[in-house]
C-alpha cells in the first residue's frame, strides 16, 4: 500500500459521528477490544498517560509529550483531529509518523480489520494503528488523548494508566455524552481506573461526580488549582510564569493555556511520584519547545492573522477573553466556520463582544454548518456577517476589511478550518512574515 491507498482504507471505515442523517456513531469497546486482540494487544506493551476533557486535552497532551521527550523518555503521542496532515495524529520520539511507516502499520493490521464481521469505526481503526506504531518505535510511555468522552472511547481499551487527566468539563457533544455537565463528567470519568488523577477546573456538580468515581476506584485525586505558580505573564508570543522559585516559558498563547499549564504541573508531580525522573531542567526544555498548532497561533504578522480553535461555546469564551487581554480596546474582523452540532448561537454571542464584521465559511467536513446559516446566526448576535464560498474568499474579504479599519484578522471556529485557512493565506501570497515561535527564554 502507498500513502494514498493507506488513507483511502482508513477513511472508508465508518466515521464516528452522524453523517447526512444516518447514525454512524457506535459506542462501545467490543470492536476495539476484539481488534486489538486480533493484532496481539499492542496496547499492553507500554505505559500510558490518559487524557480526557472537553477543551484543553490536546494542549495538555502536547506539553506532557514534549516534557517526557526532554527528560529522555521514549514517548509517544496520540491526538485528534489532525490540522494539516493525517500523520499529526500519532508521534513518537519527537517526530510524526512518516508516510512509509503509516502505510506499513496499516498494511499489517488490515487483515484483522477485514476479518471483523462488525467492522471497526474509523477512529477505532486509527487507534489500533497507533498502538501498533508505538510498539514498533519502542515507546515506553504514550500520552493518549481521548477522541470523545472517555468511558466508551476506543482509547479506553487500555488497562490502568500511570495517571489520568481530565482537563475540564463543558457542554459539548451533548447528543452523545449527555446534556448536563454532570452527565458529561460521568463519561469523562470513565477513564479513571485506580491510578492517580489530576483534574482541571470544573463545576461543582462535575467535581462531585469525579470525586465519587475516584473514591469508588481508589484513585488519588489532585486538582490543577493545587499547582503553585505565580507571576503569570500572558504575551502575544506565549506565557511566562514562576514555579518552585524558577522561571518557565511556554510558546503557546491563550488565557486558557494557564489552566492547562497548571494541569501539566500537577501531572508532573504525580509522574515523579510514580518514579519518572523529570527534573525542572527537563520541564523547562520541554515546555519551551512544545509546538501545538491552531491555539491562538499567529499565522501572519503583516497583515496580522491569528487562528484559534474556538470550536464550542467554552472555547469561544476563552477566545474572546484572550483577544481582549492581548488587544485591549480593539475589534477583530473574524473568519469563522463551525460544525452544525455545536451551539453556534452561543459562540456567536461571544464573538459579538470582540467583533463587528465577520466572514463565514462551511469547513470541509460532513458535519459543517452552512456558511449562510452561520452568517444568519452571527447577524442575530449583532455582527455584520457575509457568507463565503470558501476560505480564500473569506480571508480575502477579511484582510481587505481589516486594512480599512486597522483591525486584526481572527480566524476562530472549528479546527477543521485550519488547513483551509493556511492554504488560503498561501494562495493570497500572505503569511510569509509569519511570527516565529521563540525558543526558551
Amino acid at each position: 500500500m502507498n500513502y494514498t491507498q493507506t488513507l483511502e482504507f482508513l477513511f472508508q471505515s465508518l466515521p464516528v459521528f452522524e453523517t447526512q442523517g444516518a447514525t454512524a456513531y457506535k459506542p462501545g469497546l467490543e470492536r476495539i477490544t476484539a481488534f486489538c486482540r486480533h493484532i496481539g494487544n499492542p496496547q499492553r506493551n507500554f505505559f500510558t498517560i490518559h487524557v480526557a476533557g472537553t477543551n484543553g486535552k490536546g494542549s495538555v497532551s502536547a506539553m506532557l509529550y514534549s516534557v517526557l521527550n526532554a527528560a529522555g523518555v521514549r514517548a509517544g503521542l496520540f491526538t485528534s483531529p489532525y490540522l494539516v496532515k493525517f500523520n499529526e495524529r500519532m508521534s513518537a520520539l519527537g517526530h510524526d509518523i512518516s508516510d512509509s511507516e503509516l502505510a506499513s502499520v496499516v498494511e499489517a493490521v488490515r487483515p484483522a480489520a477485514d476479518s471483523m464481521e462488525d467492522r471497526a469505526t474509523e477512529f477505532e481503526l486509527i487507534t489500533a494503528c497507533a498502538f501498533e506504531y508505538f510498539v514498533r518505535k519502542g515507546c515506553d510511555t504514550v500520552v493518549l488523548e481521548c477522541g470523545m468522552g472517555g468511558r466508551l472511547d476506543s482509547t479506553n481499551v487500555i488497562g490502568a494508566p500511570v495517571i489520568s487527566a481530565i482537563t475540564n468539563i463543558a457542554l459539548d457533544h451533548t447528543g452523545y455524552l449527555g446534556d448536563t455537565e454532570e452527565k458529561i463528567a460521568a463519561e469523562k470519568a470513565g477513564i479513571i481506573k485506580g491510578s492517580p488523577v489530576v483534574c482541571g477546573t470544573v463545576g461543582s456538580g462535575a467535581e462531585d461526580v469525579i470525586r465519587k468515581k475516584c473514591a469508588d476506584a481508589g484513585s488519588p485525586l489532585v486538582f490543577s488549582r493545587d499547582a503553585d505558580i505565580s507571576d503569570v505573564r500572558l504575551g502575544r508570543d506565549g506565557i511566562s510564569f514562576t514555579f518552585e522559585g524558577e522561571d518557565f516559558y511556554v510558546p503557546l498563547c491563550g488565557m486558557y493555556q494557564t489552566e492547562n499549564i497548571r494541569t501539566v504541573l500537577c501531572a508532573l508531580r504525580l509522574l515523579r511520584q510514580a518514579g519518572y525522573c523529570i527534573g525542572n531542567g527537563a520541564l523547562r526544555r520541554g515546555l519551551a519547545s512544545v509546538r501545538w498548532k491552531g491555539r491562538f497561533e499567529t499565522l501572519s504578522t503583516s497583515p496580522l492573522v491569528i487562528f484559534d480553535g474556538a470550536h464550542n461555546p467554552d472555547g469561544a469564551r476563552f477566545t474572546e477573553k484572550t483577544f481582549s487581554a492581548l488587544y485591549p480596546g480593539e475589534r477583530a474582523v473574524i473568519v469563522t466556520g463551525v460544525m452544525a452540532d455545536k451551539d453556534y448561537r452561543d459562540i456567536a454571542d461571544s464573538f459579538s463582544r470582540i467583533c463587528d464584521r465577520a466572514f463565514t465559511i462551511s469547513p470541509n467536513n460532513p458535519r459543517a454548518l452552512g456558511a449562510a446559516a452561520y452568517a444568519d446566526a452571527l447577524s442575530e448576535a449583532g455582527i455584520y456577517a457575509s457568507p463565503c464560498k470558501n476560505a480564500e474568499e473569506a480571508l480575502s474579504g477579511a484582510v481587505e476589511e481589516a486594512a480599512r479599519t486597522s483591525s486584526p484578522v481572527l480566524c476562530a471556529g472549528s479546527l477543521y478550518m485550519y488547513a483551509e485557512i493556511v492554504s488560503a493565506l498561501a494562495a493570497l501570497g500572505l503569511g510569509s512574515e509569519k511570527s516565529a515561535q521563540p525558543e526558551a527564554k
